[in-house]
């Protein structure tokens, strides 16, 4: 839970997306499956076996789902230093072609093709797909 709440504190959580479920969060609860009432007289056995398998399933899939959410919690920070990292470049590109459109000012023509590149530099920095996460 703690990529969660280094993921959160970044700003990368998708505004209306609550913390992760309880099951997640809590450490599995043990012998429970044990505790359920059998009613007497009926064949207790197999009915007691299918529990504990059904118990020890929802275990497993507990575990896939907890080391899901962590991976999807490390791939949303990296994203997030991706961006910012685009967004560095974009900036020093920007600011490059904002030099050499004031070295080159006897060309009219070169301006006309920077300041498109320079729109097309801008339209691409807010075009970034946000990161969205489902649980």
């Amino acid at each position: 839970m703690e990529l969660w709440r280094q993921l959160n504190q970044a700003g990368l959580v998708p505004p209306g997306l609550g913390p992760p479920p309880q099951a997640l969060r809590e450490p599995p609860a043990v012998g429970r499956a044990g505790q359920t009432l059998i009613s007497p007289g009926a064949d207790t056995a197999g009915a007691r076996e299918g529990l504990l398998w059904l118990w020890e399933e929802l275990g497993h899939l507990r575990q896939v789902d907890i080391q899901l959410l962590g991976q999807l919690c490390s791939l949303g920070l990296e994203m997030g230093a991706l961006r910012e990292e685009l967004f560095t470049f974009l900036e020093e590109d920007e600011e490059s072609l904002i030099e050499e459109e004031e070295e080159e000012e006897e060309e009219p023509e070169g301006k006309q093709k920077e300041g498109h590149l320079e729109a097309s530099c801008s339209a691409l920095r807010n075009q970034l797909p946000d990161f969205e996460m489902t649980i």
